[in-house]
């Protein structure tokens, strides 16, 4: 009898090795598909980071001094804003760049004039006035600088002390915010800080 137990307990074991093996197995691959499903999620979260940061750091700056231009006594009718790219950002079609006005009275968009370079616009409209260091293409690129003509079609919020705010959005980033308050006295030519 000692013969047959030494060789049950010897098949005991061998199924125990191989239930082992099954278990070192099955938490192998258990561990192979948590670890390829964290890398996965992790790539998406990375992408989504990288999207953000392109987002909010491929915009626009006001490159220089606000000006508001005055031809009739009393009222801002057009605002002058340099802009720029900020640095290490992709260039900007501004053809595709949408402009609001907000005012503590009025707010509402500022459409694109027809041509939109080198015209003054019509109430309600806006332009590049001015490209400096430019080529000829409507790509707002590293080093140039556009002056963007802004006309809003109520003057309500362009007074003496009145105070508002330009946002200029190129499409997919982020928008640029210009806030500004008109001086007391009005002139031809204004400094808006």
């Amino acid at each position: 009898m000692s013969t047959s137990s030494s060789s049950d307990a010897g098949f005991t074991g061998l199924e125990a090795a191989v239930v082992l093996l099954a278990f070192v197995i099955v938490a192998a691959v258990f561990g192979f598909v948590v670890l390829q499903a964290g890398f996965s999620s992790a790539q998406r979260g990375q992408s989504v980071i990288h999207d953000g940061i392109r987002q909010a750091g491929s915009s626009c700056m006001v490159a220089g001094i606000v000006y508001g231009i005055s031809a009739t006594p009393g009222f801002v009718e057009s605002i002058l804003v340099p802009v720029g790219l900020t640095a290490g950002s992709e260039p900007i079609d501004i053809a595709t760049v949408s402009v609001r006005f907000v005012g503590q009275k009025h707010s509402g968009i500022v459409s694109p004039s027809l041509p939109l370079v080198g015209v003054f616009p019509e109430p309600g409209f806006w332009s590049v006035q001015e490209r400096v260091n430019s080529d000829a293409d409507l790509l707002l690129e590293p080093g140039e600088q556009f002056v963007l003509n802004i006309s809003p079609k109520s003057l309500v919020d362009c007074r003496p002390y009145g105070s508002f705010a330009i946002e200029i959005k190129p499409a997919g980033r982020a928008a640029l915010r210009v806030e500004r308050t008109v001086p007391g006295s009005i002139e031809r030519v204004n400094r808006l800080d």
